[in-house]
């Protein structure tokens, strides 16, 4: 069981992560269907490249998820764990965004899902860039 198969479980800190990746990799599933039912659109370059794009950004957001859940069962320092909760939030939403918007260019369609409006993503990327660079613990910031 890896980051894309395993069931969610709501209430933990990876929570928010899995759920965006799950949407994620069903939405770009729908997507691939509906345009591979569009056979003059699978040669076209673009196409082909959204289509890339987006996968690397699933499969990016899916290792920092695995790369969170290791920090957090094997107890590392707290600030490494809440940073890394944090990295697998924004790219697992930033995923979910790639693929959302990739949606729309090819299919003119777009599937509402719930956004993370109440999550204030920029906020950890301050955060996470903050430790990074200057070496600040944040706070608990999953």
């Amino acid at each position: 069981m890896n980051a894309l198969t395993q069931p969610i479980a709501a209430g933990q800190p990876l929570a928010k992560s899995q759920h965006d990746l799950h949407n994620a990799r069903s939405l770009l599933d729908a997507t691939l269907r509906f345009v591979r039912q569009q056979s003059k659109t699978t040669d076209d370059p673009f196409v082909i490249s959204r289509f890339g794009d987006v996968h690397i950004r699933i499969e990016v957001a899916a290792a920092l998820l695995e790369r969170a859940e290791e920090f957090l069962n094997s107890h590392e320092d707290v600030a490494e764990v809440s940073v890394a909760i944090a990295e697998s939030h924004l790219a697992s939403a930033e995923a979910l965004s790639a693929v959302s918007d990739a949606e729309f260019e090819l299919t003119g369609q777009r599937t509402v899902l719930p956004g993370s409006l109440q999550d204030p993503l920029r906020w950890k990327l301050h955060l996470i860039g903050n430790f990074r660079l200057n070496g600040i613990h944040p706070p608990n910031i999953a």
